[in-house]
C-alpha cells in the first residue's frame, strides 16, 4: 500500500452504520472485542455495550491520534463544546479547547495535533481526505446536476412518500448512466486512485461487476429502505455535512453519556491487522470488528487474517467484516470454522444505512 496513504488523516468522521455492528456482534458484558480504528466512531459505539475491553487497532498512528482526540474530548468537555470542538456545529475558540485538553492526550497525539491547528480550528470531523472531497467534489457535483431534487429527498420523514419520489423522480436513466460513467471510466479510476489514494478502492477488485452499477444500485436499494436524512453517507455525498438527524452516537446527548464512561476501556495499538492477530495469544477475543479491512488485503492475506481469527478467537466468538468492493471467499478448508449468519448478512445489507458493504458475519467454531 502507498506510504502516503498511513501517513495522512484519511478518515474522520465514518461512513458505517453503528446499528450494523449491534446487531451482528451481540457484544455482552466481559466481551473482549477487537476493533479497526479508522475515524474512531467505531470503537466508540462499541462503548454502547458493557464489554471488558476494546483493543482497537489501525496501520495508520494518525488514526488513532483521532480516536485519542476523540476519547479525550469527550472525557473532559460537556456535550455543547464537545461536539462544536469536533465541528459537528460551529464553535468558536476551538484552538483555546484544544489548549485545555491537551495535557490529557497522549503525548505522540498531542504533539501531532498541536502541528495540526488549522485541522482542528476548522473541525476535525471534516478534515479526512474522504470527508474533504465529498465537501469538495462529490457533494457540489451531485448539487450542480440535481439541486432541487437532492433538497427534496432529505425533506421526506417518511419512507413510503420517499420511495414514492424514489421512483418517480429520482431513478432515472440518466442519472445511472452517470454513475457508470463517472465510476467506471478510465479518468475516474485515476482520479479516485491517484488523487484521493484510497487503497480500498480499486485495489482488490474480484471484476464481477461494474463499480458504478454496484455503487448506484446500492444506493437506490437503501433508499428504499432508509431515509435519506437519518444516512451520514448520504449526507456527506449529498449535501458534504451531516445534519443532526444523522448523528450517531457518539455526538448525540444520550450516546456521549453512555459511552464517555467507559472509553478508559479502550487499547489503542499502532498495528496493521495481520501482524497484531499474529502476535496475540490463541483463545483471547470474544468479537471481531473488522470494518471493511478485507477491502485493503489481497486474497492471500485475507486468508491469512482467517486462519489467524480462527486461533486467537474464544469459542463462539462473533465476527463482522464488511467489504467493499472486494469480494473474497473464505477458503474450503477453513469454512466449516467459520459459521457464517447469511439470513444475518442480508439483513444487515438491506438494512444498513451506509450502503456501499457487502457483509460478512457469524461465530467462530473452535472445534471444526
Amino acid at each position: 500500500m502507498s506510504k502516503k496513504f498511513f501517513s495522512r488523516l484519511s478518515y474522520s468522521f465514518g461512513n458505517e452504520d453503528w446499528r450494523s455492528e449491534q446487531e451482528a456482534l451481540k457484544i455482552g458484558k466481559g466481551d473482549r472485542v477487537l476493533s479497526i480504528t479508522a475515524s474512531g466512531d467505531r470503537p466508540l459505539h462499541l462503548l454502547l455495550n458493557d464489554c471488558s475491553e476494546i483493543v482497537s487497532i489501525d496501520a495508520n498512528p494518525i488514526q488513532n491520534y483521532l480516536l485519542n482526540l476523540k476519547c479525550v474530548a469527550m472525557r473532559e468537555l460537556d456535550y455543547d463544546t464537545y461536539i462544536g470542538f469536533l465541528g459537528a456545529v460551529p464553535a468558536v475558540k476551538r484552538l483555546d479547547t484544544l489548549q485545555k485538553i491537551l495535557p490529557h492526550l497522549d503525548e505522540r497525539a498531542g504533539r501531532y495535533w498541536v502541528k495540526k491547528k488549522k485541522m482542528i480550528d476548522r473541525g476535525i470531523l471534516y478534515q479526512g481526505v474522504i470527508e474533504k472531497k465529498c465537501q469538495t467534489i462529490a457533494s457540489p457535483l451531485i448539487r450542480l446536476f440535481r439541486r432541487k431534487k437532492v433538497h427534496k429527498l432529505f425533506e421526506f420523514s417518511d419512507i413510503h412518500e420517499q420511495r414514492e419520489f424514489v421512483q418517480k423522480s429520482w431513478d432515472k436513466v440518466y442519472w445511472r448512466k452517470l454513475f457508470d460513467l463517472a465510476l467506471n471510466s478510465t479518468a475516474s479510476r485515476f482520479f479516485l486512485k491517484f488523487i484521493i489514494n484510497d487503497p480500498g478502492l480499486y485495489d482488490h477488485l474480484n471484476g464481477s461487476e461494474s463499480v458504478g452499477s454496484y455503487f448506484y444500485k446500492r444506493m437506490h436499494n437503501s433508499l428504499m429502505e432508509n431515509l435519506a436524512r437519518e444516512s451520514l453517507l448520504f449526507s456527506l455525498i449529498f449535501k458534504g455535512k451531516v445534519e443532526k438527524e444523522a448523528f450517531p452516537p457518539y455526538l448525540t446527548q444520550s450516546g456521549v453519556e453512555v459511552i464517555k464512561k467507559r472509553v478508559n476501556r479502550i487499547k489503542v495499538k499502532d498495528s496493521d491487522i495481520i501482524s497484531y492477530l499474529q502476535a496475540s495469544p490463541d483463545d483471547s477475543f470474544d468479537c471481531f470488528s473488522l470494518s471493511d479491512v478485507a477491502s485493503y488485503l489481497n486474497q492471500k492475506d485475507f486468508i491469512t487474517m482467517m486462519n489467524e481469527i480462527r486461533r486467537v478467537a474464544k469459542p463462539n466468538a462473533r465476527f463482522s467484516i464488511r467489504q467493499f468492493l472486494s469480494n473474497h471467499k473464505v477458503p474450503n478448508d477453513i469454512q466449516m470454522a467459520f459459521s457464517r449468519d447469511h439470513d444475518l448478512e442480508q439483513r444487515l445489507e438491506k438494512n444498513d444505512r451506509c450502503f456501499v458493504y457487502r457483509y460478512m458475519a457469524g461465530t467462530v467454531n473452535k472445534n471444526r
